[in-house]
């Protein structure tokens, strides 16, 4: 019975962890993810669920890693804010795959972004022909 005790003291106190040092982060960890802001938010995910199932470490070290991982992040935001060289380094810009009839295959290539995908992504917009389209940019997020 104590290890479950200690479970439910432990998941409580990873739940109220990140909880939070997601409000520090922003709003912007909660909604349009950039790859970097996925990759922190996964990151810090998993060591919250290793602080609540590990019962044989100290409950500070995954704790601490979890506030280590939201510095940087809170560090990298204000960076990127201030230059935008650094932006462009972390969060890319956007790219322009289609124009007045002509795909740029290296744009497409480089994004590792294949026809098949990109016709499905243009049909989710509700373009099923390519001739009713001026321009297609793909955004950092991902999305046209």
């Amino acid at each position: 019975m104590p290890d479950l005790l200690k479970v439910f003291a432990v998941t409580t106190g990873s739940f109220i962890a990140l909880f939070i040092l997601a409000k520090l982060m922003g709003k912007r960890q909660l909604s349009q993810l950039s790859t970097f802001d996925y990759i922190i938010g996964i990151t810090i995910g998993s060591i919250a669920a290793e602080m609540a199932t590990n019962l044989d470490g100290p409950f500070y070290r995954p704790l601490l890693a979890m506030t280590l991982y939201a510095a940087f992040s809170i560090l990298i935001s204000i960076l990127i804010t201030k230059s935008l060289t650094l932006r462009k380094k972390i969060e890319g810009t956007p790219v322009i795959l289609f124009h007045c009839g002509k795909m740029y295959k290296e744009n497409f290539r480089k994004n590792k972004l294949d026809l098949d995908e990109f016709l499905m992504l243009c049909r989710d917009k509700g373009f099923f022909d390519l001739k009713d389209v001026q321009t297609i940019v793909l955004e950092e997020n991902g999305k046209l």
